[in-house]
């Protein structure tokens, strides 16, 4: 654990304690469902952010794989929810680790280009979800490229792709810092 745009930090990512802007990154699937994991917990605590990723799903399905969507929590103005989007499906039927690796890859890099130009590539997704943080921006008491980016060791869990793997994802996108949970 010795990448350089990587601070781990023991505890829980969704500690109420926790005040600063952030952006909490997990990796899901495109199918709606939160159903394990970060995931379901999220779900739990933020219903209305569920509602809008279940919409988004609804709507394009495996053709978010590769994507990155920010989602307000809507009860916090510090905490907005990214999306990477890195498998078709959850539990057994998620993919290869290759494939999520892959998807996490793109959806990293599609990530740093929203956050750091608040664009897109323009397409129907990005025009369609950009309404999510609309609707919130007013809210937001700085710039989304200011919210530090924060995560659990995505893929790790539900998805069974070796934390390595994933952090070694991390570390190529040299621009970013990225603090990781540890239990």
């Amino acid at each position: 654990m010795g990448v350089s745009n990587v601070r781990y930090v023991r505890g829980n990512c969704l500690a109420a304690s926790i005040s600063h802007p952030r952006i909490l990154i997990h990796s899901c699937n495109c199918n709606g469902s939160w159903g394990g994991g970060i995931a379901y917990q999220l779900g739990a605590k933020f219903p209305k952010a569920e509602g809008d990723y279940i919409e988004l799903c609804e709507k394009f399905g495996s053709s978010l794989l590769g994507k990155f969507v920010l989602i307000p929590s809507y009860t916090d103005s510090t905490l907005l929810i990214g999306c990477l989007f890195t498998a078709s499906f959850g539990g057994s039927q998620q993919g290869t680790g290759d494939s999520i690796l892959s998807y996490t890859k793109q959806a990293l890099e599609d990530m740093r280009i929203k956050i750091f130009s608040d664009t897109g590539s323009g397409g129907e997704i990005d025009s369609f979800s950009r309404k999510y943080i609309q609707r919130f921006k007013d809210k937001l008491k700085v710039p989304v490229a200011d919210y530090k980016l924060e995560m659990p060791q995505i893929n790790s869990g539900i998805f069974g792709v070796p934390w390595p793997k994933t952090e070694q994802l991390l570390a190529e996108q040299s621009s970013l810092s990225f603090t990781v949970y540890v239990l």
